[in-house]
């Protein structure tokens, strides 16, 4: 709660005053301030209310202080951002709205009250606001959609309804934020990224730092419904997922879960999609493509011009049980055990539970096996037998008895660092590459806000960073000493400056 730039001073001596009122009681300022009036069994409580942005002083802002069992007491801020109240002594809450000329974040506060007057300082934050239309494909207004802000940072997604005209307005926090918009319910319109983008990493980015990002329409399709029941040895199965992938591009699978009746259903745009099931961890199926192939290069499209009903039954495999530790003996929870086969759509990944054991049913075939550490961890990602990369894998095969496999883990540097562009934006989806004088050491993407992290061993590194497969932006290499914990921040260029 600090504050810098030419309000500093003046910042300072409204502080100042603020810590004298609090200390000798209300200054005589030769003008009326605004107080609201004391009464018995009450305390003096001095409020200034300032800018989080540029520190000045907020007039016009509304204060409030009241208890639990009493209702508020309220006035109004003065030219130099403070209001004056009489309080019930003891625990009162303090609540404070901006003017009402601007949007601000509330905010809240508590004071004790029990030994007599007291003072806060409030920073009220300026919100922003992000609109725009929701229509369909007809250009017919989309009433009681659902517009999502979701920051590029560590804080909360903010959301807002549609109106009747299809217009939303979400008021947000300064900050970067990338548009998701979804139907009304049950009006069967495929969710979207803004604007026209079907995943995170290729949405617009919306600045909305310093000032306000009018004109964000969105046009959603009607979509088809793709729904049906997944079983196993007759028995319907719970949180198995439903994954769908589009033959019209280049796109990663998208995932419905199953619900307690084995149920699920999939909004989807018309076309043509490959559809696989994965069944949970706790029983012993496999995983399953359409129609009933074990693996993705045997697997049917699934055409889906209108709605559609596809039960799954699937079938068992052989189990393979183990538990990962690391080098030292200690077991990893949350750690994935993935079982990847020649072609990738064979792959598996099960997560290890707080004893570190993981479980894994999959069909007889030769295997790969890589172990993903849990977030945050100084383990090293790396493949059974300490092999860095897929093709420097040990096989493993799997046969159609059951089988016991414990893995080891090391540990190494965390690196974490972030990705951004020129004006300061995180570059969400981008790709980070180590290398070192055996080859590729560890690599990673970047979420949201354009942060990663990735552990490797102590050493000497070349660096690749490479924006997302959209954007202009240009991909950077340097040289780096890795020692025994590291950040790094990386800016990437625009290919047209």
């Amino acid at each position: 709660m600090t504050s810098t730039g030419p309000a500093r001073p003046l910042l300072a001596s409204l502080l100042a005053a603020l810590i004298a009122a609090c200390s000798a009681g209300l200054p005589d300022t030769g003008a009326a301030p605004n107080v609201a009036p004391a009464g018995p069994g009450t305390a003096a409580l001095r409020v200034l209310v300032t800018k989080s942005d540029a520190g000045g002083p907020v007039s016009g802002a509304h204060v409030c202080v009241s208890r639990a069992t009493s209702a508020p007491i309220c006035a109004d801020s003065d030219r130099d951002g403070t209001a004056t109240l009489s309080a019930a002594r003891g625990t009162d809450f303090v609540r404070v709205n901006g003017p009402s000329e601007q949007r601000w974040q509330e905010a809240t506060r508590v004071i004790d009250l029990s030994s007599g007057s007291g003072a806060l300082w409030v920073e009220l934050e300026v919100l922003r606001r992000i609109s725009g239309a929701v229509r369909d494909e007809n250009g017919k207004a989309v009433a009681d959609a659902t517009a999502c802000a979701h920051p590029a940072k560590d804080e909360a997604t903010v959301c807002a309804r549609s109106g009747g005209d299809g217009k939303y307005g979400i008021d947000v926090k300064a900050g970067i934020y990338r548009l998701e918009v979804s139907g009304p319910p049950g009006g069967r319109l495929v969710p979207q990224w803004a604007r026209g983008r079907a995943f995170l990493e290729e949405a617009d980015v919306l600045d909305a730092r310093t000032t306000d990002v009018p004109d964000v329409d969105v046009d959603l399709l009607h979509g088809v419904v793709l729904r049906g029941v997944v079983r196993f040895e007759g028995k319907i199965v719970e949180d198995a997922q439903v994954c769908l992938r589009t033959l019209a591009a280049p796109l990663p699978l998208e995932c419905e879960r199953t619900d307690k009746q084995g149920r699920y259903a999939a909004l989807r745009e018309p076309g043509q999609y490959y559809v696989w099931v994965v069944p949970p961890g706790n029983i012993r199926a496999i995983p399953q493509w359409f129609d009933r192939a074990a693996t993705g290069v045997g697997s049917t499209p699934v055409t889906l011009n209108s709605d559609r009903t596809i039960d799954v039954d699937l079938f068992g495999g052989t189990t393979i049980r183990g538990r990962v530790a690391t080098t030292d003996g200690e077991f990893v929870a949350n750690a994935l055990v993935c079982f990847d086969t020649p072609f990738p759509t064979g792959r598996i990944c099960r997560e290890t539970g707080g004893d570190g054991r993981y479980t894994i049913t999959t069909r007889p075939e030769t295997y790969v096996i890589n172990v993903i550490p849990p977030e945050h961890s100084d383990l090293i990602a790396e493949y059974w037998q300490r092999a860095r990369t897929w093709p420097e894998a040990d096989e493993y095969r799997v046969g159609t008895s059951d089988a016991t496999l414990d893995l080891v883990m090391r540990r190494g540097t965390r690196v974490t660092g972030t990705v951004k562009n020129k004006r300061e934006i995180g570059v969400a989806g981008g790709y980070v590459n180590f290398w070192d004088d055996r080859g590729i050491a560890a690599a990673t993407q970047t979420d949201a806000a354009g942060r990663f992290e990735l552990v490797v061993l102590p050493g000497h590194y070349r660096v690749e960073a490479f924006p997302p497969f959209v954007g202009n932006l240009v991909g950077q290499v340097f040289e780096s000493d890795i020692p025994s914990l590291s950040e790094l921040n990386i800016v990437l260029d625009d290919v047209a400056p």
